[in-house]
């Protein structure tokens, strides 16, 4: 059976992210809801550090940041074992799953929520040199953390290079609307 990897955003926990992980998981699948690796000083864990506040126009991360991405992936990597995978997450996490495709691993699907590319380049890069898969994109029209239009180079930079793509466009802002827990749950038993 494949295993679903869930990751939170930043400032979440895996706690916070287990409720909803546990409502999209197929029967039979097995489920993986690692915490990262950085604590926030307001609350949670965050998979890297922004030594500035985030803005949702900020384009490229630091070397710093960079490097704590590069630190929290090794230890992802760590974690998840040889099955089929389905790689996902939410803000912070949605772009950690995207990261994990350096990875020589068995992805037969990713999940990103509310987020963007920390490295479109090499991404597009990594998604040339591997097989298609699958992609649920999931972005709100009103989200104030990461905008849609950034959102949305995720689904387009994916779908040029030939993975199937699903997108869920919702009204809402940087959140999982419950609406759509179903539609992620009916996707990921369709793989």
């Amino acid at each position: 059976m494949p295993t679903l990897v869930m990751m939170h955003g930043m400032t979440g926990t895996a706690e916070m992210m287990r409720p909803f992980a546990e409502s999209i998981l197929p029967e039979g699948w097995n489920l993986i809801i690692p915490e990262a690796t950085f604590s926030h000083p307001n609350r949670g864990f965050t998979w890297w550090r922004y030594e500035q506040e985030d803005d949702p126009n900020k384009r490229n991360l630091s070397a710093t940041e960079l490097s704590d991405v590069d630190s929290s992936l090794l230890k992802l990597k760590q974690l998840l074992p040889d099955d089929q995978l389905v790689i996902g997450g939410f803000s912070q996490g949605g772009a950690m799953a995207q990261e994990l495709l350096q990875f020589n691993l068995d992805v037969i699907g990713i999940i990103a929520i509310a987020t963007r590319s920390v490295r479109p380049l090499e991404l597009r890069q990594r998604l040339i040199e591997t097989s298609n898969s699958n992609l649920l994109w999931m972005h709100g029209e009103t989200d104030h953390r990461v905008t849609l239009e950034a959102g949305q180079e995720i689904a387009d930079l994916f779908d040029e290079v030939g993975w199937n793509v699903t997108r869920i466009q919702h009204s809402k802002g940087h959140m999982i609307p419950i609406e759509h827990h179903e539609d992620v749950r009916n996707w990921l038993s369709s793989l």
